[in-house]
């Protein structure tokens, strides 16, 4: 018989596998450790280090773009708020597109602050709008158009631009674009949100399979910066208003 001829590798690695001790979870604790401006110290050096930072920072962040009257707050079913962030939306996204946009539609839960009377700043439009959500373009049927409505009509968070909808026991019984054209099921409309929602977010599931799509490289955020500048441009202060689009039976 042919003795076997072993590798000294494999020898080496065998050796080296015995010897791995093992081991197996004794005990385990945890400590809470709370880190707050009271209890942290501050680093002098790296302060220094970020002061230019911060004063860029503050100085872009309260940048007065408009000024307003009073506050602007968002309400259901409709409010001051609700009204002008989507006529903003209608308006910046139709400049961007090239062409007018039928419908605009944003989130209420994600509209996170009211705006305040006064300066209205950069820093203002962030903490309405601290996501970095993009500007999406849908094409929808009147059928697709009228599932969104409904959708969102429940809980009464519908906050749109370019129409005018009445509502009982959270259903749409009506909608009409603000042209006076009553939606129609097979005819097509162009719908501004964000991507976030064109996603499926809040539950829309529906919508991800649209007539079509269109991607703006354009945050929600900038379009109602833009728009705010503009309207400060203009000279003339906001004055908090609301057009009762929205209508309860």
């Amino acid at each position: 018989m042919t003795p076997r001829r072993f590798s000294p590798v494999l020898l080496l690695l065998a050796v080296l596998t015995a010897c791995q001790p093992s081991y197996h979870l004794a005990q385990q604790a945890a400590n809470r450790i709370q880190v707050d401006s009271t209890t942290a110290t501050a680093d002098p050096g790296m302060a220094s280090f970020l002061q230019p930072y911060r004063q860029k920072l503050d100085q872009t962040m309260n940048a007065v773009l408009a000024r307003s009257t009073g506050p602007i707050e968002k309400s259901q079913p409709n409010g001051p708020l609700n009204d002008i962030l989507t006529d903003a939306l209608l308006q910046q996204a139709s400049q961007k597109y090239g062409k007018p946009i039928d419908v605009s539609h944003l989130n209420f839960g994600g509209i996170r602050n009211n705006l305040p009377a006064g300066n209205i700043t950069i820093g203002s439009i962030y903490e309405v709008m601290p996501f970095d959500n993009k500007l999406v373009i849908l094409t929808l049927t009147g059928d697709m158009l009228m599932q969104l409505l409904n959708h969102f009509a429940e809980g009464n968070k519908l906050v749109v631009g370019g129409l005018r909808a009445t509502i009982h026991d959270g259903k749409v019984q009506s909608a009409t674009l603000t042209n006076g054209r009553a939606i129609q099921p097979s005819e097509t409309y162009t719908v501004a949100m964000s991507d976030y929602v064109a996603e499926g977010g809040d539950n829309a599931g529906f919508l991800k399979n649209p007539v079509k799509r269109e991607d703006i490289n354009y945050l929600i955020r900038d379009a109602l910066i833009d728009y705010f500048r503009q309207r400060g441009q203009s000279g003339q202060p906001i004055t908090p208003t609301t057009d009762g689009r929205i209508t309860i039976e």
